[in-house]
C-alpha cells in the first residue's frame, strides 16, 4: 500500500471516528433524561450492591435505599419502573447484573397475573434507555417487543428523540442526576379505610407471560447464588386482583422464596388513611414505614452487613444528608 493510499485510509479512519463521536454526543443531548436522571447513579457507583429491588411504580415509591443505608448501612438500587410488567423486569434485571453482584433481588408482584408482555413503549423506554447497548440488551428488545414494534428505537434511540432539538433546555446539556438510588418520593395522601378479602387463588394468574417470566427470573438467579424475595405493596384491590396476587403464594413456595403480602399480612404495616397517595401506591409516610420493616427483614434474614462508617461510602452520607434535608418538613397534601 502506497503512502497516498495510507494517507487516505487514515483520514476515512478518523472522519468514521469523529463522525460517530458526533452522533453519540447528539444522542446523550437529544435523549430525554428521565432514566438517565433515575439510573446514572447506579452506574457511577463504585462499589456493589447488597440488595436490588425491581417492579413497577410500586416499588419505585416503596422502598428508600437511603433510608436503608442510614439505619443499617445496606448499600441498594431501586429500579421500579412505571407500568413495568414482569417480562420487562426480567430482562431489566438481567441487564442490571452485568453491572452488579448482589446478595438478594426483592421483586414486587403486583402485575402479577398481567397477560401482555410490556405496558406501553414510554415504560420500556424508562427502564432500558440508560442500559448501553450490549448483547443482552438487544435478546431483551427482540423478545420483548413484537416485529411490528419499533425495536430500533430501543437500540439507538436517536432515531426517536432526533426531533427534541425543538424543545431542549439546559437541563438537557447537564450532566446532574438524582442520587436517590431509583427511589421516587410522593408527598399526597388521601384517605381509605383498609379492605379486607376472603382469601382466594386464582389459578389462571399462574398460566400468563408473566408467571413464566417470573419463575425464569427465580430460576436463574437461584442458579447464580443470589437470594430471592418477593413482595406486594399494600394497596387497595378488588377480590379478583387480590386472587391473582395470592396466586403467587404457589410460586414463593415451589422455590422456597419469602413473600410478604402488605395488603393482606395481619398487623398492617402502614395506616391507609394517611400512607397512601392513591389505591396502588403509598405516599412518603407509607414508603418510611415499610423500607423500615424491609430493613429489619433484610438485615435479620440475610447475609447482610453494615457498610457504615467504610471510607469508600461517603457518598453514600453526603446523599442521606442532602436527601433528609430537602424532605424534612414537607406537609403532606390531601389528594383531590
Amino acid at each position: 500500500m502506497n503512502l497516498k493510499s495510507v494517507k487516505f485510509l487514515v483520514q476515512v479512519l478518523v472522519g468514521a471516528l469523529l463522525l460517530s463521536m458526533m452522533v453519540f454526543y447528539a444522542s446523550k443531548v437529544l435523549e430525554r433524561k428521565d432514566a438517565y436522571n433515575k439510573y446514572e447513579a447506579f452506574f457511577r457507583e463504585e462499589n456493589d450492591f447488597d440488595v436490588l429491588f425491581f417492579g413497577s411504580s410500586n416499588m419505585q415509591l416503596m422502598v428508600n435505599p437511603l433510608q436503608l443505608w442510614n439505619e443499617y448501612g445496606i448499600t441498594s438500587y431501586n429500579f421500579g419502573n412505571t407500568s413495568e410488567r414482569l417480562p420487562v423486569t426480567y430482562w431489566t434485571i438481567k441487564n442490571a447484573l452485568e453491572y452488579a453482584t448482589p446478595k438478594v433481588v426483592v421483586i414486587e408482584i403486583s402485575q402479577f397475573g398481567q397477560t401482555e408482555k410490556y405496558k406501553d413503549m414510554y415504560s420500556v423506554h424508562l427502564a432500558w434507555d440508560r442500559f448501553p447497548l450490549s448483547p443482552t440488551k438487544i435478546k431483551a428488545v427482540y423478545d420483548i417487543l413484537s416485529p411490528s414494534d419499533p425495536r430500533y428505537e430501543l437500540l439507538f434511540n436517536l432515531i426517536l428523540y432526533h426531533d427534541r432539538w425543538k424543545e431542549l433546555t439546559e437541563q438537557d446539556f447537564s450532566r446532574s442526576y438524582s442520587k436517590e438510588r431509583g427511589y421516587s418520593a410522593n408527598y399526597e395522601y388521601i384517605v381509605y379505610e383498609r379492605p379486607e378479602y376472603k382469601f382466594r387463588i386464582d389459578n389462571s394468574a399462574t398460566e400468563t407471560e408473566g408467571a413464566m417470566y417470573l419463575e425464569r427470573t427465580v430460576k436463574e438467579l437461584q442458579e447464580k447464588g443470589i437470594q430471592v424475595m418477593f413482595v406486594h405493596s399494600p394497596e387497595v384491590n378488588s377480590e379478583e386482583k387480590q386472587a391473582r396476587i395470592n396466586a403467587v403464594t404457589l410460586l414463593a413456595q415451589k422455590y422456597n422464596i419469602p413473600f410478604i403480602d402488605f395488603t393482606v399480612m395481619d398487623d398492617s404495616v402502614i395506616d391507609y388513611s394517611t400512607d397512601l397517595s392513591d389505591t396502588d401506591h403509598v405516599n412518603i409516610k407509607g414508603a418510611t414505614k415499610l423500607t423500615h420493616y424491609l430493613g429489619e427483614y433484610l438485615i435479620n434474614n440475610y447475609d447482610l452487613i453494615s457498610h457504615a462508617g467504610e471510607s469508600s461510602y461517603a457518598d453514600w452520607n453526603s446523599s442521606y444528608e442532602k436527601f433528609k434535608a430537602a424532605s424534612e418538613g414537607i406537609v403532606l397534601k390531601k389528594s383531590e
